[in-house]
C-alpha cells in the first residue's frame, strides 16, 4: 500500500512536471496558433522623423536632440552617423554605448524618444475617414478603427490587417463582430507603423 501511494504521487509530480514545460516551451498567443498577426513587440521601434534625446551623463556636448533622418540614421557628436530607424531605444542605447567607449571612459548612455511622429496606420476600405492617420503612440486595432470613425453602414464587418514583415507583405484576416464580443482567438493587438487596415 505504501508503494503503491509513492508510485501515485510520483506519477502525479510528474505529470506537473510535463504540464510546466510544455507551458515555458509554448509562449504563443492564442491568436497567433489561429493564424492571427502576432502581437506587437514590447519595446517600440524607432522610425522616421521621430526626435530623439540622447544624454551622456556627464558629458553636457555629447548630449543632444535629433530627429531621424529618411535615410534612418542621426548623426552623433564623435559617433558620427549611426542607423537608429527600425531598432528600439534600448537596442541605439547598446550602440551609442560601445561607440563612445574610444572616447569616454565607462560612458552612460540615455536614449529617449521624445516625439513620436513615425506612426502612421492606413486605412481603406468602408471605414468613414480613409487615409493616413497620424497616431503619437502604439494604439490597438480597436482604438485605431475609432480614430478613423468607426465603420460605415455597409461594412460586413471583415477586417484584413495588411503588415511587412522582413520586406514581404503578409495578410492577418480579423473577425470584427468576435473582436468586439471578445473572442480569445481575435486579439485586439497593437499595430505597427505602416500597418494597412482593409476594411469590408
Amino acid at each position: 500500500m505504501k508503494y503503491e501511494r509513492l508510485r501515485i504521487g510520483s506519477l502525479v509530480f510528474l505529470s506537473a512536471l510535463m504540464a510546466m514545460t510544455a507551458l515555458a516551451e509554448s509562449p504563443s498567443t492564442d491568436a497567433e496558433a489561429a493564424g492571427g498577426p502576432p502581437g506587437a513587440d514590447a519595446d517600440y521601434r524607432i522610425g522616421v522623423a521621430d526626435v530623439l534625446k540622447v544624454v551622456v551623463w556627464g558629458e553636457p556636448q555629447l548630449s543632444l536632440s535629433v530627429a531621424v533622418r529618411p535615410d534612418g540614421k542621426v548623426t552623433v557628436p564623435l559617433v558620427n552617423d549611426v542607423a537608429v530607424a527600425g531598432r528600439t531605444p534600448e537596442e541605439v542605447r547598446g550602440i551609442l554605448t560601445e561607440a563612445l567607449r574610444a572616447f569616454v571612459r565607462d560612458p552612460n548612455v540615455t536614449v529617449i524618444v521624445e516625439q513620436i511622429n513615425s506612426f502612421r496606420v492606413y486605412f481603406l476600405g468602408e471605414v468613414k475617414s480613409q487615409g493616413p492617420l497620424q497616431f503619437y503612440r502604439p494604439v490597438r486595432i480597436l482604438q485605431a478603427i475609432s480614430s478613423a470613425g468607426g465603420l460605415t453602414e455597409f461594412s460586413k464587418k471583415s477586417i484584413t490587417l495588411l503588415r511587412e514583415e522582413n520586406g514581404q507583405e503578409k495578410r492577418y484576416e480579423i473577425d470584427y463582430k468576435r473582436l468586439l464580443a471578445g473572442d480569445r482567438s481575435q486579439e485586439n493587438i497593437h499595430l505597427r507603423p505602416g500597418d494597412t487596415l482593409l476594411v469590408r
